[in-house]
Formats: C-alpha cells, structure tokens, sequence
C-alpha cells in the first residue's frame, strides 16, 4: 500500500493530510450527496461529499448584507447576515435531507463550505458562535440541533469555538412557513432566554441552516443584547424567500 502511496503523491509537498487521504478516502471515498459521483479531496481529510458539478450548481447568496434591519424585530437590528447559498434547487435537497432524514454527511458538506466563504471574506471573527436552538420538544422529535451539528464543522475550520448551552429556546413557536413576516415576528417573541449565571461576550455570531425574514434570528440576538452583548450577526447556509416551502 505505501510503494503505491509513493507512487501517486508528491513527494516534495508531502504532508499528513496527503497522506491521511489516501488512506481515508481509499477506505471511504467520498461520493456527492446530490448525484452519487465521486466527491473531492480538497484539503478535508475525509474529502468532501459533493462533486464539483453540483458544487457549481448551488446558487451563491452573494455579498455580505449590513444593515438589515427590515429584518429583525422592531427594537433589535442583527449587525449583518452572511450567508452560503440561495435556498433553491440543489441546495434545498442538502438541507431537508440533514434535517428530515439525519443525513449528517450533509452538515459536514454544509459547515464545510461555510467556513471557506467566511474566512475568504477576511472579516474580524466574532468570539464565540451560537447555534440558534430548538426548543425541548422539537429536540426530542429530531434527535439532533442541525444548527448545531453544522456549527461543529464551521468552528473547526475557523478556530471560533462554539457555545451551546449559552441560549437555550424557552417557547415552542408555531411552524413559520405559511406566516406573514409580521406573523413571523410575533410568533418569536420571548422564544429565546440566556442560562441563568452564564457570561455572554461582546461579539457573538449565530448560527442557522436556513433564513426568510430573520426574525427567528432577531428574537435571539434581542435576548443576547439585552444580557450584553454588543454585536449580533447571523451566518446562515441559505437565504429563504417568504413562502419557500422547507
């Protein structure tokens, strides 16, 4: 196996993620998720599940968004949204199958992909990332916080350790996906609280699979500011349009 693994890498860029994924991926190589092709190496030790042609396929979210404030709650705006895709055709098959079908390879695939836009964008990082929790209930249906398993990937490609248990969901709150975004808004209010004792820092980024109107992400920040914090923004795989079914 090594006389074979001499044979097919470059011996003067030799490093033990080279090395690390031939053995990987010659044991599990990676497939897409959305075709069933062969996936990429790139520089991830498991490669990635997800080809370059469908790659090129998911719709980009463009630029960073400042300035939102249309939409957050009327008395907390988030300091800026930056988000990976636009919420359509392929994208929309990773996200439902991580969320409905547990389909983990697709938050590995997610937060990947996520992290290399951000750092690519070169901004000041915040110190700690947040996923927006699911309220207790909704927890025990899924089996899992897809927010939180995405959050996992992205920290450890970007360095920004990730906290969990800082906010916690207090109300469960209606499905949002047939509400107005006035609906919206009402509907989360109070949804979110801090945990009594803890410490919330200056600058904070949350993090979601899926945005339309923000106001899931609002009514979080609202809460965090109110305990301290002074700087509030949403990273978010996909940027929904109101009444998207998801």
């Amino acid at each position: 196996m090594f006389s074979r693994l001499l044979d097919t890498v470059n011996l003067r860029n030799l490093s033990w993620l080279t090395i690390g994924q031939y053995l990987t991926t010659a044991l599990v190589p990676p497939r897409c998720l959305l075709c069933d092709g062969p996936g990429q190496r790139g520089n991830e030790l498991w490669g990635l599940d997800l080809c370059h042609w469908c790659e090129a396929a998911c719709p980009p979210a463009g630029e960073p968004q400042r300035g939102v404030a249309e939409l957050a709650a009327p008395a907390v705006a988030l300091d800026g949204v930056r988000a990976l895709f636009l919420y359509d055709d392929p994208v929309d098959r990773l996200i439902t199958g991580l969320k409905f079908r547990g389909d983990l390879a697709g938050a590995r695939v997610l937060g990947t992909l996520l992290a290399r836009r951000l750092l690519a964008q070169g901004f000041r990082l915040p110190q700690v990332l947040v996923p927006l929790p699911l309220h207790a209930a909704r927890y025990r249906e899924r089996g899992f916080n897809q927010a939180a398993v995405i959050a996992a990937h992205v920290a450890s490609r970007t360095g920004v350790p990730v906290d969990s248990s800082l906010l916690r969901r207090v109300r469960a709150t209606a499905p949002q996906t047939t509400l107005s975004a006035a609906e919206r808004r009402r509907n989360c209010e109070g949804a979110f609280s801090i945990v009594p004792g803890r410490h919330v820092p200056g600058r904070i980024a949350l993090l979601d699979d899926v945005m339309t109107t923000g106001s899931t992400a609002a009514a979080a920040a609202g809460a965090l500011r109110e305990a301290g914090a002074r700087h509030v923004e949403l990273w978010v795989c996909a940027v929904a349009s109101l009444g998207t079914s998801r």
